[in-house]
């Protein structure tokens, strides 16, 4: 999904499915918990996808009656118009992840969600310098743990709850291509991060943040 795609339908099918994962296998629960811990009110989404993630911590935050500003930047316009599709209350920007237009400390938490294993080390590094740049609080990163069980994990629900052929090739490439919390971890220590921390999630993902965001 690095490239424009030349059916939108079968895009389309890959993000319901990325969005059921998510939904499923932890990619909301953990987000919105350190975003009620760190009490965040402006959150920028890179690599935003099909926005499945921002539409549903405001949800969250609608439930809570808490005000949560959300700006959505990815660098593909076919993503850009499936996310603005029923996204009242949220913001949308095209964008270079490794090069944020934003300035210094303009949100209070950057995050990505499932975006971190597209880049090679040394764009890694320079993708979490920019969300350490322009978080106030805290980046934050949720992505998939890479392991022998976690790529059968993704090829059985490619192969047995999916019907779109870009998710039965993409979903167990993108576990080999995942980072270990080690190496994500390493990661975060050469962008710059003051102290990084990473929690082991279930379903084969993890979360990075800095604790001293």
């Amino acid at each position: 999904m690095d490239d424009p795609v030349d059916s939108l339908a079968e895009l389309e099918q890959n993000l319901r499915d990325i969005a059921r994962a998510n939904h499923l296998f932890g990619g909301i629960s953990s987000l919105a918990r350190i975003l009620v811990e760190t009490d965040a009110r402006s959150i920028l989404d890179v690599g935003c996808g099909g926005a499945d993630v921002p539409k549903a911590l405001r949800r969250l935050a609608m439930r809570r009656r808490a005000s949560l500003a959300i700006t959505c930047l990815d660098r593909s316009d076919q993503m850009l118009g499936i996310a603005a599709r029923d996204a009242s209350g949220l913001a949308f920007v095209r964008g270079d992840a490794a090069e944020l237009p934003f300035a210094d400390d303009s949100f209070d938490v950057a995050m990505s969600t499932l975006t971190l294993h597209h880049f090679a080390e040394d764009d890694a590094v320079r993708v979490l310098r920019e969300l350490r740049r322009v978080a106030r609080c805290t980046p934050i990163v949720n992505d998939l743990r890479r392991s022998r069980i976690a790529y059968l994990a993704a090829r059985a629900f490619a192969r047995f709850f999916s019907k779109s052929e870009l998710t039965r090739n993409d979903a167990p490439i993108s576990v080999l291509r995942a980072y270990t919390p080690s190496e994500a971890l390493a990661l975060a220590q050469r962008a710059g991060w003051r102290n990084p921390r990473v929690q082991r999630e279930p379903w084969f993902r993890m979360t990075l943040v800095d604790d001293a965001g």
